[in-house]
């Protein structure tokens, strides 16, 4: 019979609770990054795109190029405000790094082996790995042109 690991304890409960939790957490907001960045990026070139076009099929219509011009600036700059593509790749990378920690935890492999102290582990470790990207957070932000 191959052996699996240590069997989960009761008060693994919250730590496997907290790292599913974040798991979840992670991928969801992940995906919601992606979706918005990938929008975001499609909308821009083709608000963009769309500049010489319009001037080239109405030449005496100012204002839509203009239009069209401002919803680039301001699609641009909503880009840079809400960081879509640096959430994806941080939430994308605490996601996997939870989900490796619940692999190891899962396997019983170190340093989750022990009974005894795996728990407390797993809850170190998956607030470890959100600390860490709570800290990639502040540093986009803190990194951000002064107006």
């Amino acid at each position: 019979m191959a052996e699996t690991g240590p069997e989960p304890s009761v008060e693994s409960g919250y730590a496997l609770t907290l790292a599913n939790d974040s798991y979840n957490w992670y991928s969801r907001a992940a995906i919601r990054s992606r979706r918005a960045y990938k929008f975001s990026e499609t909308a821009i070139l083709l608000v963009s795109g769309a500049i010489p076009f319009s001037v080239a099929v109405a030449p005496h219509i100012t204002v839509i190029p203009a239009a069209l011009g401002a919803l680039a600036v301001v699609g641009s700059g909503l880009r840079s405000v809400y960081h879509w593509q640096d959430n994806y790749l941080r939430f994308s990378g605490a996601r996997e790094a939870v989900e490796a920690e619940r692999r190891r935890y899962h396997t019983g492999a170190e340093p989750y082996d022990d009974a005894a102290t795996r728990d407390q582990l797993l809850a170190a470790e998956v607030s470890r790995i959100e600390q860490g990207e709570m800290n990639g957070w502040v540093k986009v932000v803190s990194e951000r042109p002064k107006p």
